[in-house]
């Protein structure tokens, strides 16, 4: 009877181990699915950062892009028609620049003969085409061998004298042309305080003789450091002189105001 009581003890002894370690696992195992737990709730929570931190990125860069967008539009590239313009002669430049930086203009007197038609000076501003530059009209009706001292505004920073080589052509005073009473004119503006440009006439009547004092001017002029613009090269393919009207041909004109901006400014 003994031996039957302790063979059902031992069978209720290992029956209750059984189910002790059935039912509960180790702390070892349990540690290790915890620890899996965790990685795997941390995996979850980098990829939830990295995804959150790529949408704020670019988030950041569509207002950055924006940003700019409004900076361009508000301000924009100047025109080239808002650029400043630049001159090729320095004190001119210095003028022109402290004009602008004043809110002024460069006042520009031009002083013509008859043989200039009246569309040459609207043909010059538009060649200039800048609200920056005034050109002012003045007449000259002396040869060189009449010539007297030049008048012109006291306000004007730069002065363009015809050369009046046409003028002595036509009044048939080619042979006593005065260089001198022109130098003396252009050096009495020059020290006013002007900058003084001589313009230099084409081959308008196509002569020997009035190609032959074109070329000496040209070389005299720019050897001694006059400001001179050459146009003794001036060439069209039709008329150079209107004899009805005795004025240069419109081509004529359109080359010469070409030959003026090439010679002031800077492209």
């Amino acid at each position: 009877m003994k031996k039957v009581l302790l063979i059902v003890a031992l069978i209720l002894f290992a029956g209750g181990l059984y189910v002790n370690f059935a039912m509960n696992p180790s702390t070892e195992q349990a540690s290790l699915m915890n620890e899996t737990d965790t990685s795997d709730e941390t995996a979850d929570n980098v990829d939830t950062d990295a995804t959150s931190d790529a949408a704020d990125d670019e988030s950041e860069n569509a207002d950055d892009e924006n940003e700019t967008a409004d900076t361009e539009e508000e301000n924009p590239e100047p025109s080239e028609d808002e650029s400043q313009i630049s001159f090729n002669q320095e004190n001119l430049n210095e003028l022109y620049n402290q004009a602008v930086e004043n809110n002024e203009t460069l006042i520009v007197d031009v002083l013509l003969p008859g043989y200039y038609t009246e569309d040459f000076m609207t043909n010059l501003e538009d060649r200039f085409d800048t609200d920056t530059i005034q050109f002012n009209t003045l007449d000259i009706s002396s040869n060189t061998t009449t010539l007297n001292e030049l008048s012109v505004n006291d306000n004007s920073d730069a002065v363009i004298i015809d050369a009046l080589q046409i003028m002595d052509y036509n009044d048939e005073v080619l042979p006593e042309r005065d260089v001198d009473a022109l130098t003396t004119a252009y050096m009495n503006l020059y020290n006013s305080d002007k900058v003084v440009i001589l313009l230099g006439n084409a081959n308008v009547h196509e002569h020997e003789n009035l190609a032959n004092v074109l070329d000496e001017d040209a070389a005299y002029f720019t050897e001694n450091d006059y400001y001179y613009i050459d146009n003794q090269e001036v060439s069209v393919e039709d008329e150079y002189y209107d004899y009805d009207n005795d004025v240069m041909t419109s081509d004529v004109e359109d080359e010469v105001i070409a030959n003026i901006h090439s010679f002031l400014i800077s492209e």
